[in-house]
């Protein structure tokens, strides 16, 4: 396969992202905070999903979605936030990058908000049971919690969600004209029809037995 990356259109540096946008006005900046201001933990109690990105020491890079009631996400305070960590796969990607760069970033959604909340600062993996017990659902305690000291909170515009249409129930389609979640992990392994509704099948076990 030829690779579409040619070095010569490769930009490098800053100036010459200014040459195609322009200066960045200080509004850009200064609506960053290094806390959670009221309206921002106000967005994060309204939110029932979010995307967390991560990188290992190497810099290989990971994001994973999160998602429960509204709610989910505990505030412990304007600098601190806790998200718990429910049954998913068991590779623990987040959690692995933490443990040789702390580095994290969190995209927070409302269903029908066209803005966002992006939150940037340090991840630890706690099994702090005085937290945890706070993301009791169902009478189930995580094992584990993502624990972030914020270092950088902001609002962010919707212009992408308002170009995706997401929010816009008539750009839904049919579930079937998508590939499923067993096409995606397994049609690059070449499995016959046999072992891929036996994955489907394990899939859909999973989804209504071991949400929490």
């Amino acid at each position: 396969m030829t690779s579409p990356i040619r070095e010569e259109y490769l930009i490098k540096d800053i100036p010459e992202f200014r040459e195609r946008y322009g200066d960045t006005g200080p509004l850009v900046y200064d609506k960053v905070a290094p806390f959670l201001s009221e309206p921002m933990q106000d967005f994060v109690r309204l939110s029932p999903f979010c995307v967390v990105s991560s990188q290992d020491a190497d810099g290989k890079a990971d994001t994973t979605p999160r998602g429960d009631p509204a709610g989910f996400v505990e505030i412990v305070s304007p600098k601190h936030l806790l998200i718990p960590d429910r049954p998913g796969n068991q590779r623990f990607d987040t959690f692995r990058n933490l443990l040789t760069n702390p580095s994290v970033s969190v995209m927070f959604m409302i269903p029908g908000v066209f803005d966002t909340l992006r939150v940037n600062g340090k991840g630890y993996a706690t099994r702090d049971p005085e937290l945890l017990k706070r993301c009791g659902i169902k009478d189930r305690i995580p094992p584990v919690g993502l624990l972030i000291e914020v270092e950088e909170a902001y609002g962010h515009c919707s212009k992408a969600i308002r170009r995706s249409a997401l929010w816009d129930p008539s750009s839904q389609i049919d579930r079937k004209q998508a590939p499923s979640l067993g096409d995606l992990m397994s049609a690059h392994q070449n499995y016959d029809q046999k072992k891929l509704d036996e994955m489907e099948g394990k899939i859909s076990r999973d989804i209504h037995k071991n949400m929490y």
